[in-house]
């Protein structure tokens, strides 16, 4: 038989379920289109932690990737910031590798080679085909593109101050 207090205990708990549930359903319905990276949806506390993440994973990528080909043409510049395309397709690179080395995903997958050969490989050739960083007026030469791997540093942080949103605005 169930008592009074237990009827209570219940009724708490049932109530911070619901109180959670409804938090989640705010939350859920209030994220915008595209998630949390797309760019042009974004406050400025959340591009800048977004240009952060990207800009750390740019330096993974040129380090464990892009530093050790021989190909060339799959190097990014020191300047890909500039370019939208590219952050844009980075940021979907970056994305697809958190989806890809989820750390939920306890079951082996074949997700790290789709990834591999769904996103990464693709992105690079869509980047090198479409020509993003040939009319670039940044004055890169050839040894630029060879150089270490790339590391945020102050002209980056420089632009990145100059590319957000005049006044800081609410999340969206």
């Amino acid at each position: 038989m169930t008592t009074t207090e237990e009827l209570g205990d219940l009724q708490a708990r049932l109530e911070t379920v619901e109180g959670a549930l409804a938090d989640l359903i705010d939350a859920v319905s209030e994220r915008p289109a595209g998630g949390p990276w797309l760019w042009t949806r974004l406050g400025r506390d959340r591009q800048v932690a977004l240009w952060e993440e990207l800009a750390d994973f740019v330096a993974w990528l040129t380090a464990r990737y892009l530093s050790n080909l021989q190909v060339r043409e799959y190097r990014l510049p020191p300047c890909w910031y500039r370019h939208p395309v590219a952050v844009e397709q980075l940021t979907a690179l970056m994305v697809a590798h958190q989806g890809a080395y989820n750390e939920a995903a306890a079951e082996p997958s074949p997700a790290l080679v789709d990834w591999h050969e769904r996103s990464l490989w693709p992105t690079l050739d869509r980047l090198r085909h479409l020509k993003v960083f040939s009319g670039c007026d940044d004055g890169h030469q050839d040894h630029q593109w060879t150089a270490p791997p790339w590391q945020a540093d102050e002209t980056f942080y420089e632009f990145v101050a100059q590319s957000l949103p005049a006044e800081p605005e609410e999340e969206r």
